[in-house]
């Protein structure tokens, strides 16, 4: 038995193994190649540890795959882990897959596991997520298929932080070739292996994994991942250039359902548009005026016209299907009355005006809210960031509320209340210790019935105490070629290899 501290285990690599090279594959039409426009721009870095994006993470998950992972409906499902079990409170134990190699020929073992966990967790490494990991205390490589991880206090959500966030990579192939060429040359175990990525046309190209561990997948031979305008995307979908669009725009749908090359698939995912409120001083710290906002705000208006109906109104931040959500709460009814009432009450009957620093992607929403609080006599000052100065900007103070969008890469009702509400999170600036206990005992509950008891009864405070701007969860709208069988997933990042060519 070995046991490595988990700041170490990653140094501890297996020998340098020799590099296979990867074989020539070019993504021609007419062949079973997937052809997928996620974003406009390409990503920084396919190095799983350098990014913490959506879109960088879509890209990621196809090369690479987790001990466990998210099915379609956000429940975990094993990966390279066939089982596990808590053998302890502070520890938990994973078998892993036997006959697993890298795409480059390194066995992925327990010793593999370590490294790549360890990459993660040593704040050294600078992965923009450590936070959500910092329960892992040590890992142990029992033996060659058995890792176990120590954690420094009991954590219920340790799963889903694995099942979003970490992926397993080849101690040798990073060591010998270093950091940054492996951001590049990405090697993973995952359903698709790395081929190249051509920065003059904007592509990144992979090629089926004939080896993978999940018999019969993928069913396409090749996946292709464009980068193109909003415009150049949809343009593309329809003269079948592309096969999956998965950001359509709502103006878009009836060209693409009537062009007879294409179609909509439509799916709920883990996003929302939400802020955090300043619970220390000014008008926010008063729960009335919080409620107050939230009368005011006409949620069926602001679904239709900030995404054309493709929205559910919110009781609170969580979402039907994530761990801690309470299906007994119901939204904010949109009631001017009562939101005049209540601010007269708060002192605020002549109105009030209120700062607000607001991400750019949130920014439409952000104005058509603040259209509508008009109406109850809040003003809002709106000032822009993006996501290079958004911390930056929240922490300079001043703020009445943050706002701006979240998925939720942990399919857990945790994610999204950390990041907007408890003090230890760097976008917050709520400062509410009861809501800080209640999260961390909600989190530390290993028993599944019992944490789902704690997060609703979380839930069910975070609505009362309306500490946040509650809007909409999102309703995803993709665009899918006729040829393709598309498996869109509630987290709002597809596997791919779920995906199949169909006949026309």
């Amino acid at each position: 038995m070995r046991l490595l501290k988990i700041r170490d285990a990653w140094r501890a690599g297996p020998p340098l193994v020799l590099v296979c090279a990867l074989a020539s594959f070019a993504a021609s039409p007419g062949s079973a190649v997937l052809r997928v426009c996620d974003d406009v721009v390409p990503p920084a870095s396919l190095d799983p540890q350098k990014e913490f994006s959506e879109k960088n993470h879509t890209i990621i998950q196809q090369i690479f795959d987790g001990l466990v992972r998210f099915d379609p409906e956000g429940d975990i499902e094993p990966a390279l882990a066939e089982s596990w079990r808590w053998i302890e409170p502070l520890r938990l134990e994973f078998k892993l897959r036997k006959g697993v190699r890298f795409h480059n020929g390194e066995p992925f073992d327990a010793r593999a596991a370590a490294f790549s966990i360890g990459r993660f967790v040593d704040p050294r490494g600078g992965f923009p997520g450590a936070g959500f990991l910092d329960s892992i205390d040590e890992v142990e490589a029992a033996d060659t298929h058995v890792l176990r991880i120590k954690t420094k206090y009991p954590d219920g959500v340790l799963l889903h932080r694995l099942a979003g966030l970490v992926s397993m990579m080849p101690a040798g192939f990073v060591a010998q070739h270093g950091e940054a060429y492996f951001g590049e040359h990405p090697v993973g175990t995952g359903a698709f292996k790395f081929v190249r990525w051509d920065k003059e046309s904007r592509e990144i190209v992979l090629e089926a994994n004939e080896d993978y561990w999940l018999k019969g997948n993928p069913k396409f031979q090749g996946l292709v991942f464009r980068f193109l305008s909003v415009e150049e995307q949809v343009e593309a979908l329809l003269k079948g250039e592309v096969d999956i669009v998965t950001e359509l725009p709502g103006t878009e749908t009836l060209k693409v359902m009537k062009s007879g090359t294409a179609g909509i698939v439509k799916k709920e995912s883990f996003y929302t548009v939400a802020s955090s409120v300043n619970g220390q001083a000014g008008p926010m710290a008063d729960r009335r005026v919080r409620r107050a906002v939230n009368y005011a705000i006409d949620k069926d208006q602001l679904i239709r016209y900030d995404v054309l109906g493709n929205g559910r109104p919110m009781a609170s931040l969580t979402m039907e299907g994530e761990i801690g959500h309470n299906g007994e709460l119901r939204p904010y009814p949109y009631d001017l009355g009562k939101a005049s009432r209540l601010l007269r009450e708060a002192g605020y009957g002549g109105g009030l005006r209120l700062k607000a620093v607001v991400k750019a992607q949130g920014m439409r929403t952000m104005k058509i809210i603040a259209k509508q609080l008009e109406k109850a006599g809040i003003l809002i000052d709106i000032h822009e960031t993006n996501d290079a100065n958004v911390i930056r900007d929240i922490q300079a103070g001043g703020w009445d509320f943050t706002f701006g969008g979240c998925p939720d890469p942990m399919a857990h009702s945790f994610f999204i209340q950390f990041i907007f509400l408890s003090s230890m999170s760097p976008y917050s600036i709520l400062g509410d210790r009861a809501f800080d206990e209640r999260l961390q005992r909600m989190a530390g509950t290993l028993d599944p019935g019992e944490q789902q008891r704690l997060g609703a009864e979380l839930d069910r405070y975070v609505h009362e105490e309306a500490l946040s701007l509650f809007t909409f969860q999102r309703i995803k709208t993709y665009g899918v070629g006729r040829t393709v069988h598309f498996v869109p997933s509630v987290t709002g990042m597809p596997y791919f290899h779920l995906s199949a060519p169909r006949a026309p």
